[in-house]
């Protein structure tokens, strides 16, 4: 097969589905020839030998004893009803045991298996430099004690005509209908196709922000797996347009707060210049702006990475000592903390090792431990416990703070959503929204609850990767 051949069958699936046809129709073809050629052959073979054997026959009936003598009487019929068109000799010999009654005498004998008496044996022979078709049939007579065998021998060019017409018939059938396949079978393939093409067309007559699934009423049963992966595609498509629009729309109008204060306060400097106290004052609040816009887009940039990349996490995850990751967001946020006035409790029983990403874990985790000083008061506490379960690791950051009301506890997650008593204190609503999107991203499930003493209760569950366990505790403040 040559190499463009070879590149044919690869990139079109019109080439592929002739060869697929039309190969096994070859080999059907053949496979009719042959078994044709051979049913023809039996047929024009079985045809011939009717008149041959009735021939024999007529000679042999007319044996009969006179005086003694084997006496036989040969009918002009015999020989008349093996004439054909092309002009067969006919040759015959009767022998009463093996002397020659009459006929040809150098005629060979034929001596076939099974010889029965009374019945006609067929077999080929060859006389005079041509094949022959020979009838034998061997007979008793009344007080002849040898057999007498009679046989009727004759050329074979009527069979072999009739063999030819015959098998010149077929293979024109067989050619008519191979040349008909090939002509009929592209346009059959092209037909069967057509639904893909109206699949092609139906993707392009759509708009570049047209995401609407298409429609599986008129599709064939074969295409629908590959039209719902179609739509499947779509849909992830459409998410991430969606996700793309809400991180762009989110972003403009979380900023325009800090940038408007930028531009106010930078417009006071121009004004009033540096040494002023209202310079000052004004330089410290570009700072604070400063400061806000930084974080804000800090966690912007966290949510669309949570958003975006879900299918890339697989590569990413590994074994993770969740307790020692736990540990060191801890430890980060001290100084926070300190500044803040709230205590950190922190707390393993033992090593807990869970399949998850490293820097994706830490950023849920510091996200959950920074709202939890950031929203309690002064004086209060977070605890963050680490406990090994049967199938999971927990991580449990707890705070004394005002909690959030149970009937809200369901919004929380929504972005920049921030409860009316909140609105004094630095933030931009984003931590628990990246905190959920970080979740959904690790397969780690997440609860909320209120403390009954007071304050906000939050678990994480990642899953599970059995190691040996390391029982201990410790406490950073």
């Amino acid at each position: 097969m040559s190499p463009s051949v070879r590149h044919n069958l690869r990139v079109s699936l019109t080439a592929r589905l002739l060869v697929a046809l039309i190969l096994p129709t070859a080999a059907l073809a053949l496979v009719l020839g042959v078994g044709g050629a051979l049913f023809i052959d039996r047929i024009v073979e079985s045809v011939n030998d009717r008149p041959l054997d009735a021939s024999v026959r007529s000679i042999a009936d007319t044996l009969a004893l006179e005086n003694g003598e084997v006496t036989l009487d040969l009918p002009p019929s015999a020989f008349g009803m093996l004439e054909n068109e092309e002009r067969d000799n006919v040759y015959y010999s009767v022998h009463v045991g093996e002397d020659l009654l009459t006929g040809y005498p150098d005629l060979p004998r034929v001596h076939t298996a099974g010889e029965r008496i009374d019945e006609t044996s067929f077999a080929y022979s060859t006389y005079r430099d041509s094949p022959v078709r020979v009838a034998v049939i061997v007979r008793h007579v009344p007080r002849v004690e040898a057999p007498i065998v009679v046989q009727v021998a004759e050329t074979l060019d009527a069979r072999r005509s009739l063999s030819r017409q015959m098998l010149s018939g077929l293979f024109a059938l067989e050619a008519l209908l191979i040349g008909l396949l090939v002509l009929l079978l592209p346009l059959a393939v092209r037909w069967g196709l057509f639904p893909l093409v109206e699949v092609r067309r139906g993707i392009d007559n759509r708009s570049a922000t047209d995401f609407t699934p298409l429609t599986l009423q008129q599709v064939p049963t074969e295409l629908r797996g590959f039209v719902t992966a179609f739509n499947g595609l779509l849909f992830r498509l459409h998410e991430a347009v969606e996700g793309l629009r809400r991180f762009t729309a989110d972003a403009s109008h979380q900023m325009r707060t800090p940038l408007s204060i930028l531009r106010a306060h930078l417009q006071v400097l121009k004004r009033e210049g540096t040494g002023t106290p209202v310079g000052q004052a004004s330089l410290a609040d570009i700072d604070v702006a400063t400061a806000r816009l930084q974080r804000l887009l800090t966690q912007l940039l966290a949510l669309a990475r949570a958003e975006g990349n879900r299918e890339s996490f697989g590569r990413l995850v590994r074994a993770v000592d969740l307790g020692r990751l736990a540990r060191s967001v801890a430890e980060e946020h001290v100084p926070a903390a300190l500044r803040k006035g709230v205590d950190i409790q922190f707390d393993t029983e033992e090593r807990a090792t869970a399949r998850t990403v490293e820097e994706l874990a830490r950023e849920l985790v510091s996200n959950l431990v920074d709202n939890a000083i950031r929203y309690n008061h002064k004086g209060g506490t977070v605890w963050l416990r680490v406990t090994l379960l049967a199938d999971a690791v927990r991580i449990l950051i707890e705070d004394d703070g005002p909690g959030i009301p149970a009937a809200m506890q369901a919004d929380v997650f929504k972005r920049f959503l921030r409860l009316d008593r909140d609105r004094a204190v630095e933030g931009s609503g984003l931590g628990l929204a990246i905190v959920k999107e970080l979740a959904d991203a690790l397969a780690a499930s997440m609860r909320i609850a209120s403390r009954q003493n007071g304050g906000l209760s939050i678990e994480i569950d990642f899953p599970v990767m059995a190691e040996p366990p390391r029982a201990g505790g410790e406490s950073a403040s």
